[in-house]
């Protein structure tokens, strides 16, 4: 009995010593096995203000195998032209059990104004961009630590957004404690191709005489290298009703604005590329008789 105890022993000695030799031989491949899914979901938000672009997307993580994961650190470089714009780590913490997934919040900033007069240059040997995106994930697992790219590369027309100024804002209307008017917005667009306008919705500081909102319903397409107008009709709320009319019938109504255009930009080309915008410009304004 004892030899058989005895056997049945160094039967399972050998073959734990069996187990881990081949689990250090083969421990890349073994780790690889549990290498985590990633997809892109949602739309790619891209927000610009000033000199920077902010740009935002959803990134699900799933685990495919029966043991739990950990993804700690993501990296990620982002490439235009051949030229790196980005590069970054940041420590994510994300556990995921057995076969579960997680939604990761990806984000960029990106010094727009660089890009900008990189792609005056670019514009010149054609309307596309070369572009790349290296972002590789750093996960543990039972059996070790192991990293995994997720890399893209490829041609994309990126279009410029485009540039509005307040041409002028016409009053129509004087009542007791607002102004109706008419603000003429003037939209530039210096791509090569067509730009379509959608779902624009505004919102307008004025100071002294507070904030403004609303939505323009109808679609607006700019040919290449064009210029439109569009009248935005709003409603200013009067702090000192006196003083505003003062400030009118004496010419000395010119206040400084922020306005900000929320939007789709859509390239009409043949690949109808869409971007989620958020322009803001700022300037100083005079109220029109």
């Amino acid at each position: 009995m004892k030899k058989v105890i005895k056997r049945i022993g160094i039967f399972l000695l050998i073959l734990m010593i069996v187990a881990v030799a081949l689990l250090f031989i083969f421990k890349k491949k073994v780790i690889a096995h549990f290498m985590p899914d990633v997809e892109q979901t949602g739309d790619i938000q891209i927000r610009i203000k000033n000199d920077t672009s902010y740009v935002s997307s959803k990134l699900i993580v799933k685990n495919k195998t029966f043991l739990k994961i950990q993804v700690d650190t993501i990296r990620y470089k982002i490439s235009l032209f051949g030229k790196a714009y980005l590069k970054n780590e940041e420590f994510l913490g994300m556990v995921l059990p057995a076969y579960g997934n997680d939604t990761l919040d990806f984000s960029l900033k990106i010094p727009y104004k660089r890009i900008i007069k990189d792609m005056k240059a670019e514009r010149k040997k054609g309307d596309s961009a070369a572009y790349s995106i290296n972002v590789s994930l750093q996960y543990v697992t039972p059996f070790g630590k192991a990293e995994f790219p997720l890399n893209k590369k490829a041609k994309l027309k990126i279009p410029q957004p485009p540039d509005l100024k307040v041409e002028e804002i016409k009053w129509k209307k004087v009542r007791l404690k607002y102004l109706l008017a008419d603000a003429q917005i003037r939209i530039v667009n210096y791509n090569d191709f067509s730009l379509t306008i959608k779902d624009l919705s505004y919102l307008m500081k004025i100071s002294d005489q507070g904030n403004l909102k609303g939505k323009y319903k109808e679609s607006i397409t700019i040919k290449p290298k064009g210029t439109t107008l569009i009248t935005l009709p709003i409603e200013i709320k009067v702090a000192n009703f006196g003083k505003t009319v003062f400030e009118i019938l004496f010419n000395k109504d010119k206040y400084n604005y922020t306005l900000t255009l929320d939007a789709t930009l859509e390239s009409t080309d043949s690949l109808k590329q869409s971007f989620h915008i958020d322009l803001v410009t700022s300037g100083k304004m005079e109220l029109k008789k």
